[in-house]
C-alpha cells in the first residue's frame, strides 16, 4: 500500500541504510521494509524512535537491497522473538518463511486482510474510519454537507449502508462503485450533481499515477472536489486530503510490539491514533472554496 500513496507524484526518497541493534538485548525484532517508498520510510523512523532500548535488540532489512534475501535469512537464523512488516510487499517477503517468530504488520490496509496477510497475528493498518472523515471533513467545509464516497465492492470497503451510519444526520452521503480502473471516471462522474465533496479511499488497486491524472482533470471540469488519502494525492490536484501521520504509525506500531513482547497472546489490530489533514490552497481558490487558515491552525496547507 506504501506504493499507492505515493504512486500520484510517484515519491521516492533516498534512505540512510538500515542499522541493526548492537547493545544486548533479551529479545530480537526484525523488521523488513522497502526504503525505496517515503510512507514505509517514514513510519520506519518512527519505529526506530520508540523501540529499541535495554530488552530490545532492531534489525532493520532493507527490501530494495541487493542483499535482502541472504540477510533475511541470516536473520531469521538469529530467531528473533518478532518480524514487523512493513507495507503489503514486505508482508509479501516475510509470508511463507518458516519462522516461529511473531510477524506484526503495519502500513497495510484492513481491507487486504487475506492471503499472506492472514498469518499476521497482529497489526496497526492505515485505514482511517469513515465517521472520522466525515468528521474531519464537516469541521473543514461545514457548508458541504453532501459527501459521496467511491467504493470498490470487490473488496472489503465499507458498505453504503455502514457509511450512510456513520454520517452525522445533517450530512447527504452517496456512494458509488467501482471495482476496476477503467470504472473510475465513470463512477465519479455519476455522482455529478449529487454531491459537494467526493472522498476516495485508500486501493492501491485503482489510484495510481496512470488513473490519478485523469480523475483530477475530471473533478476541475465538473467542479467536484475530491478528498484524497495521501500527501501525493494533494499535490497531484486534490482539493482536501486526510491521511495517517506516516511516523506517528511507526512509534504506534512500537509500542504494539512491546505489548506483544510482554503477552503470550496479542492478536489486535489498529486504526490510526494520529491523523494529517492538509488541504491544497491553489485547487480551492479554483473551485471558489472559501478556507479560514488562521481557523484551522493544525491544517497543513499546500500553496
Amino acid at each position: 500500500m506504501c506504493a499507492a500513496l505515493a504512486a500520484p507524484l510517484g515519491w521516492r526518497a533516498l534512505w540512510g541504510g538500515p542499522v541493526a541493534g548492537t547493545a544486548p538485548a533479551s529479545k530480537r525484532v526484525a523488521v523488513v521494509f522497502p526504503s525505496a517508498l517515503d510512507p514505509c520510510a517514514e513510519a520506519v523512523k518512527g519505529l526506530r524512535l520508540r523501540l529499541p532500548g535495554d530488552s530490545v535488540a532492531l534489525n532493520l532489512l532493507d527490501l530494495n537491497a541487493a542483499n535482502f534475501a541472504s540477510d533475511f535469512i541470516q536473520e531469521l537464523a538469529r530467531k528473533p522473538s518478532v518480524v514487523v512488516a512493513v507495507g503489503s510487499e514486505a508482508v509479501r517477503a516475510v509470508h511463507g518463511r518458516s519462522s516461529p517468530a511473531m510477524t506484526i504488520s503495519t502500513m497495510t490496509l484492513e481491507v487486504d486482510r487475506t492471503g499472506s496477510l492472514q498469518t499476521v497475528r497482529a497489526g496497526v493498518c492505515l485505514d482511517i474510519p469513515v465517521r472520522t472523515l466525515l468528521a474531519e471533513l464537516h469541521r473543514l467545509f461545514p457548508n458541504r454537507t453532501r459527501v459521496a464516497v467511491i467504493r470498490n465492492p470487490t473488496r472489503r470497503d465499507p458498505s453504503a449502508a455502514q457509511i450512510r451510519s456513520q454520517g452525522p444526520d445533517f450530512t447527504s452521503i452517496e456512494s458509488a462503485d467501482c471495482a476496476a480502473p477503467d470504472e473510475l471516471l465513470p463512477a465519479f462522474l455519476s455522482l455529478r450533481k449529487k454531491a459537494d465533496l467526493v472522498i476516495c479511499f485508500p486501493d492501491g488497486t485503482l489510484y495510481n499515477s496512470a488513473t490519478a491524472r485523469p480523475l483530477i482533470m475530471a473533478s476541475l471540469e465538473n467542479r467536484l472536489p475530491i478528498v484524497g488519502f495521501s500527501p501525493a494525492f494533494l499535490r497531484a490536484g486534490a482539493a482536501a486530503a486526510i491521511f495517517p501521520d506516516y511516523r506517528a504509525i511507526g512509534e504506534q506500531t512500537a509500542d504494539l510490539v512491546r505489548r506483544c513482547l510482554e503477552q503470550a497472546d496479542c492478536a489486535c489490530w489498529e486504526s490510526p491514533k494520529k491523523v494529517n489533514v492538509a488541504v491544497n490552497a491553489k485547487i480551492l481558490r479554483m473551485f471558489g472554496i472559501e478556507f479560514a487558515a488562521p481557523s484551522h491552525p493544525d491544517v497543513g496547507i499546500l500553496r
